[in-house]
């Protein structure tokens, strides 16, 4: 009788675990910002509800010189729609650009990512591409 019981068991635990709603998959996330080095940018996105808007630099810290350091900090985006997300930024660049991580730390996003920065003019501005993921 126990065996009998065991088995209908795991049957019924099989078969719950059939039917189980799988969880959210993570999305990816796109973003990228034409930043100058003094004022705001502009960016655009994949994010729904935030395909563009401007970008700002929030409180951030700057170790070695304007050509060649590590940049640790905020970046404060404000959608086009006035919704505003905050990025925390961890990246070394240098003459060829930067590369670095990022997570979001502020606004109705979570996910996390890579940073590539690729220079448009030298001392004058950079393309930052952000790419990760979108966790629900």
């Amino acid at each position: 009788m126990r065996g009998k019981s065991a088995s209908a068991s795991v049957l019924a635990l099989a078969g719950c675990l059939l039917h189980a709603t799988p969880a959210e998959a993570a999305e990816a996330v796109h973003i990228e910002a034409a930043t100058v080095f003094d004022g705001s940018a502009a960016f655009t996105s994949n994010l729904d509800g935030c395909e563009s808007g401007t970008v700002e630099n929030g409180s951030f810290r700057v170790q070695g010189s304007r050509n060649s350091g590590i940049f640790n900090g905020f970046k404060v985006f404000t959608c086009a729609s006035g919704d505003e997300f905050v990025i925390r930024l961890q990246a070394r660049f240098g003459e060829g650009g930067s590369t670095g991580t990022w997570a979001f730390t502020g606004g109705s996003y979570a996910g996390n990512g890579t940073l590539v920065g690729i220079p448009f003019a030298v001392g004058e501005g950079i393309t930052d591409v952000y790419d990760g993921t979108l966790r629900p």
